[in-house]
């Protein structure tokens, strides 16, 4: 009798089976109200953002960190075994056979029941067995249990690979915000110098003149103060520029030394852009990666509710095996020797004590949640573009009213020293003009560090590309 028949009806019947549970549809793009009507500034140009600073050694840095980040390296495994797991839950779709061989000595009770109505006064009661044989086995997906768990492993395996993407770009901001820090740090120590030589040069005149007695004592302990808080603010400024170093050298996995060569020569603070890129707010859906890793998390959730669902249905495997059973070795192979036997198994859960019902409500509330995540990820993402292109801007507008300011106090340090040059202005007036001047620049520099930070958490919030 051919089985053929048979088997291609279970065939047939798997591959018109139905998946129990809900089929996923993708959450509305809806936004709230007040975000719906927002005007794009500008289209965003995200790939490789860090080069809109044009620091050549930021680039190569960010680079180096995308290549050998030991977070990238934990996000790139993750990957791959989200990876094989998809590739095992793959697997139960195919039939899976299994080999086996056995060979040994028996020896059997006289006193059990296998000789109790046998009429052998002297049965044999040791031989040896000889076996090969094949198990074979594959589950028809009648409910698609294997198949909503495929799905829910490939949204898994999407989910990750978001994770992936957002790991990255954190990596490049974090590596982009500690060199515009280090940057920073450095310009502020230099002008810090500046502003302490010009204090000590200060005291050194007022020395003579407390000399002469055209000064107080008062007037001389004041410019001694001066130059002690000016030496008290380099050490803090050298302490910021090693933080920035020893986050780098986390960052890239190198010594701190090499992060500080790569960073080597004077270099300004990274320039900023004076219309940001902002784009559209609700292609911050698309754009950001930790949304897209929410969005597939839901997805995951929503097929593990039909993984749950089919625990309630019947279940059908075909198995079978077969092969060769001997007590002689020599014919083992013989066609006396064979055995097989094939046929369906049907199991039905009767009573769990409501089990796997309350399976199921929980992968619904698992849905639930998962959803609010998403919801929640959705308003973050907005919430953080709206504040990073306040911030942004508002810093903007403090800058030019700084630069305003050093412009001027340049301006009357030029006036100054013209003074003293044809005689009418001592070089106190000089110094102290050029203290104040320095003072302005510190401010402006410290609002130009902070408004390149302002511009990494930009491009972070909009989801920047990579790539």
């Amino acid at each position: 009798m051919s089985h053929a028949p048979f088997l291609f009806s279970l065939l047939a019947l798997s591959l018109t089976a139905c998946a129990v549970g809900p089929d996923y549809h993708a959450p509305p793009s809806t936004l709230p109200a007040h975000f719906q009507n927002q005007p794009a500034s500008s289209q965003p140009q995200l790939q490789r953002w860090w080069t809109v600073f044009d620091d050549a050694g930021l680039n190569r840095l960010v680079e180096q960190a995308l290549q050998s980040s030991p977070d990238l390296a934990q996000a790139e495994a993750r990957v791959r075994q989200a990876r094989a797991s998809l590739g095992q839950v793959d697997s139960a779709l195919w039939p899976q056979l299994n080999a086996s061989a056995r060979t040994g000595r028996d020896q059997f009770s006289r006193n059990s029941e296998n000789f109790a109505n046998l009429p052998l006064a002297n049965p044999k009661l040791g031989f040896n067995d000889y076996r090969l044989g094949l198990d074979a086995s594959w589950e028809i997906d009648l409910f698609g249990h294997t198949a909503r768990s495929r799905e829910a492993a490939a949204a898994r395996l999407d989910s990750v690979q978001e994770q992936q993407a957002d790991v990255a770009l954190r990596v490049a901001a974090e590596v982009a915000r500690n060199v515009i820090d280090y940057r920073g740090w450095v310009a502020r120590q230099h002008n810090a110098q500046a502003q302490l030589a010009a204090a000590r040069e200060n005291l050194r005149l007022s020395g003579l003149l407390r000399q002469s007695g055209e000064i107080s004592d008062s007037e001389l302990n004041q410019a001694a103060s001066n130059v002690a808080s000016l030496q008290a603010t380099l050490p803090p400024l050298q302490t910021a520029q090693g933080a920035a170093l020893a986050a780098l050298s986390v960052l890239l996995d190198q010594s701190q030394q090499q992060v500080a060569a790569t960073l080597a020569g004077e270099r300004p603070i990274p320039a900023t852009l004076a219309q940001p890129p902002v784009g559209l707010p609700g292609e911050l859906l698309r754009r950001r990666a930790d949304i897209r890793q929410a969005e597939r998390e839901l997805a995951a959730a929503s097929a593990d509710i039909g993984v749950a669902v089919a625990e309630q249905y019947p279940r059908l495997v075909l198995v079978g095996s077969g092969g060769w059973d001997s007590i002689h070795e020599g014919n083992l192979t013989a066609a006396a020797s064979r055995f097989w036997n094939v046929g369906p198994q049907l199991s039905l859960p009767l009573f769990n004590a409501g089990r796997l019902k309350m399976q199921v409500s929980a992968r619904e509330a698992a849905r639930d949640a998962a959803l609010a995540a998403y919801r929640q990820k959705v308003l973050s993402a907005l919430a953080d573009t709206e504040t990073a292109l306040l911030r942004y801007q508002q810093e903007g507008q403090r800058q030019q009213a700084l630069q305003a300011g050093v412009e001027l106090a340049e301006l009357q340090l030029g006036l100054a020293r013209q003074r003293f040059r044809v005689g009418e202005a001592a070089q106190t007036e000089v110094l102290a003009q050029q203290q104040l001047a320095a003072q302005q620049r510190e401010a402006w520099l410290a609002s130009h560090q902070a408004q390149a930070e302002n511009l990494v958490a930009l491009f972070k919030a909009l989801g920047g590309d990579v790539k």
